[in-house]
């Protein structure tokens, strides 16, 4: 296994000290990474498409309707509010999507249709597929999926293992993972494993949550130093793997 190199001051970065100094890139001799962070991470530009999903997720909001999570009964509003991908988050998504320009997607967890929005809205003609264990969550995603003009924005519903197979087949290739932050860790490691025979060089993968709590920001760190995994960011909530062998192998800290 490679060894990954971990400058011994990263280990007690704070959020702070990431957003002064790696934020625009400062101190980042990596060509590949210095372009995300200037290109994405501190992209401040106005997306429109952005500003259409912040009106959805405003409906969401103010819907009312009882839903089920988790077997609990609450309000559409309620769930995404806790549950959901936040804007910052979301529209972090769009950006790294429209900047890689990804064709296949896969995201487990849906965000009630947020989440496949963002990933997919850079280009109309993409392929992204989004399974999702949560029925009712499946149903409002569907919702809204269903008035893009993109007829390549699959739902699927079920059990994330027994879903794998068949979509995984018809994808064929993965060049965007997207993994939800409330997929719990051995979904994440079912999900990963499968996944791992369909990506390639120019795939990355985004793990929301990675720091909902110790059990999984210790599987994050176990993923760094995956075989496969040649550059991670950790963006504190956020992570992304990225899976080039050219590029040398690393652990960046930034922030959203």
């Amino acid at each position: 296994m490679s060894l990954i190199i971990i400058h011994k001051n990263m280990l007690g970065f704070t959020p702070v000290y990431r957003k002064l100094f790696n934020r625009k890139g400062y101190g980042v001799h990596s060509p590949f990474v210095f372009d995300l962070i200037t290109n994405v991470v501190a992209d401040r530009c106005a997306y429109y498409s952005c500003d259409d999903i912040a009106l959805i997720r405003k409906q969401l909001t103010q819907t009312h309707e009882s839903i089920h999570c988790n077997e609990k009964e609450m309000s559409v509003s309620k769930a995404v509010k806790r549950y959901g991908i936040s804007r910052k988050e979301g529209d972090f998504l769009f950006r790294l999507t429209n900047h890689y320009k990804p064709r296949t997607i896969l995201a487990t967890g849906s965000s009630l249709g947020l989440t496949p929005l963002y990933l997919s809205r850079y280009d109309s003609t993409v392929t992204c597929m989004t399974l999702e264990s949560e029925p009712d969550f499946a149903r409002m995603a569907a919702y809204w999926l269903n008035k893009e003009t993109n007829p390549s924005l699959q739902i699927r519903t079920g059990v994330y293992h027994a879903l794998l197979p068949e979509s995984l087949a018809q994808l064929k290739r993965i060049d965007c993972l997207f993994i939800d932050k409330n997929v719990g860790i051995g979904d994440m490691d079912v999900i990963i494993s499968r996944c791992l025979p369909l990506i390639h060089a120019d795939t990355f993968c985004v793990l929301a949550g990675i720091r909902s709590s110790s059990a999984k920001y210790d599987y994050w760190k176990q993923l760094c130093q995956h075989p496969q995994v040649t550059v991670a960011v950790d963006m504190f909530q956020m992570g992304l793997l990225f899976f080039n062998p050219k590029l040398h192998k690393r652990i960046y800290k930034t922030i959203i």
